[in-house]
């Protein structure tokens, strides 16, 4: 690892903290767009869009879209995708309805139907990646695909659910595809599942971890937390880093990443003496939404308990 590799770290050190105040999703595009020309690693966007975020709504915005772009290289990194996999059944694999076959008028195009049933971003994102199912297996395993569907798609429709109670700011709701036509190279290379559902997982989980990071260093600087403090949050951004630039299906990332969120809990523990120091609104928007860091507990302890079986610990 270079220095240049850590500029991000170098400049969350020194950059100056004057958070624009940002309420609705379609303000915070346009500075997420202008943020992503800055730097090329989606992870480092992560950081730095957290730092810029004036509330964890935003870092979240942020760590989502740049674990989406981690996911897919290769799509526009200005272009604000969302991920289409929970349906009404959940977001299991097996669960998975929303079917995707080939389309009968023409051997060059799919048709893509179903519903799913809780998007974030959906209403705002340009672009959806979707899992669906193209048929099963002799022994019964749903076969899974993923498709990049342009939200503006006719035939696709989002229906806006209520806020939640943390990160409200963020657009959620339920998309439905009805007879959607498709180009062959809509589909992604691969498994749906191993290419695309499993590693997301982790690098949501890098990403969104690393955006919180960032805005919790930036509230830090600006409200003149211990230096003692400020030092711990440095390594735990350089580790995310890391690790959201490793395999994300790799058995030693889980591992990592597992102490890695342990040391995380433990910061947060260790600077709830210090919001005292901050402003009400900034306190009331972390209490609100400190929780979304604990979304997905059960499925990453999943992860790291086959991890340690790997490696034989357990």
């Amino acid at each position: 690892m270079t220095a240049a590799d850590l500029a991000v770290v170098d400049y969350l050190l020194q950059a100056a903290v004057a958070p624009t105040r940002i309420t609705v999703f379609s303000e915070w595009t346009e500075a997420w767009k202008s943020l992503v020309s800055l730097w090329e690693c989606p992870v480092d966007r992560a950081l730095a869009g957290g730092f810029a975020a004036d509330r964890p709504t935003w870092a979240f915005a942020a760590g989502y879209q740049a674990a989406l772009q981690r996911l897919l290289p290769a799509a526009d990194p200005a272009r604000i995708a969302a991920i289409c996999i929970t349906e009404k059944g959940g977001p299991h694999p097996a669960r998975i309805q929303c079917r995707l076959k080939t389309d009968t008028e023409t051997e060059f195009r799919w048709r893509l139907d179903g519903t799913k049933a809780f998007v974030s971003g959906a209403g705002e994102a340009e672009i959806l990646y979707v899992a669906a199912s193209t048929g099963m297996t002799p022994k019964g395993r749903n076969i899974l695909r993923m498709v990049s569907v342009p939200a503006d798609s006719a035939g696709v429709t989002v229906v806006s659910r209520p806020s939640l109670g943390m990160v409200p700011e963020m657009p959620h709701g339920q998309v439905r595809f009805e007879a959607v036509s498709l180009a062959h190279e809509a589909l992604w290379p691969g498994d749906g599942y191993t290419g695309a559902i499993k590693p997301f997982r982790t690098l949501e989980d890098l990403h969104v971890t690393g955006a919180f990071l960032g805005w919790l260093f930036a509230v830090g600087r600006r409200f003149g937390w211990p230096a003692a403090i400020k030092e711990t949050m440095v390594p735990l951004m350089v580790a995310v880093r890391s690790l959201a630039l490793a395999p994300p299906l790799d058995p030693h990332v889980h591992i990592a990443l597992g102490g890695l969120l342990a040391q995380v809990h433990f910061l947060l523990e260790e600077i709830t003496p210090l919001w005292p120091m901050t402003d009400a609104r900034v306190r009331e928007w972390w209490l609100r939404d400190r929780k979304v860091l604990d979304i997905a507990d059960t499925p990453r302890q999943r992860r790291l308990d086959a991890a340690r079986l790997h490696y034989g610990w357990a």
